[in-house]
């Protein structure tokens, strides 16, 4: 597809992909969580966590119950994929989960759950964000 095609269509990307929002048919929101912490490097002091929603929603693709993922692949069972994430509204620094210090930490709030970025795929209009839960679950008041 053109460049010119695609550059063309981003534009118009989010109200298509703001359908789910509109339609009151999101299963979870999806939360930027920016982690703050007061000592000089993450896991020192105390931590603050702020939430920013993403939107337009993504899709989801659950993989916690597939019994087909081969543990050794890139996609481990329980991982999950925020699919039709906005490239018109996210670049990929915006998703990729670095952070803006030593002791800031960049995580996904989805549902009451924490995950860390493993991998993004670039698409025509849209991002797929491959998320690994957290081992450590504990949240900070924002």
């Amino acid at each position: 597809m053109s460049k010119g095609i695609i550059d063309s269509l981003l534009p118009a990307v989010d109200s298509i992909l703001g359908v789910r929002d509109a339609i009151g048919a999101v299963i979870d929101p999806i939360y930027f969580v920016t982690r703050t912490w007061d000592g000089e490097t993450m896991g020192e002091g105390a931590a603050i966590d702020t939430l920013e929603q993403m939107l337009p929603s993504p899709g989801l693709k659950d993989y916690s119950q597939s019994l087909q993922i081969k543990e050794g692949g890139a996609v481990k069972q329980g991982d999950i994929f925020l699919i039709n994430v906005s490239r018109n509204k996210y670049s990929e620094a915006d998703l990729d989960g670095s952070s803006s210090g030593v002791n800031v930490e960049q995580l996904y709030l989805v549902g009451d759950k924490l995950y860390q970025v493993i991998s993004i795929k670039k698409k025509y209009v849209t991002w797929d964000v491959q998320l690994r839960e957290l081992t450590n679950q504990r949240r900070y008041g924002s």
